[in-house]
């Protein structure tokens, strides 16, 4: 799955939407800040995934 970030305020806590786009997340931050003044923010990326339980029989180091 593709890299997605979001702003986060540190004063309120309050974030932007996850976008696919840093760019984005870091505007949100900016606009935050002209309408609230809060001036510290954190700007994070993640990739979610999806995990499946196999059978350990398949597995070469399974003892």
């Amino acid at each position: 799955m593709a890299v997605r970030h979001f702003g986060k305020c540190l004063t309120c806590g309050e974030r932007s939407d996850d976008t696919a786009d840093a760019d984005d997340a870091q505007v949100w931050c900016l606009k935050h800040a002209g309408l609230t003044h809060h001036s510290g923010y954190e700007l994070a990326a993640f990739q979610c995934f999806n995990a499946t339980m196999t059978d350990r029989s398949d597995e070469s180091h399974a003892t």
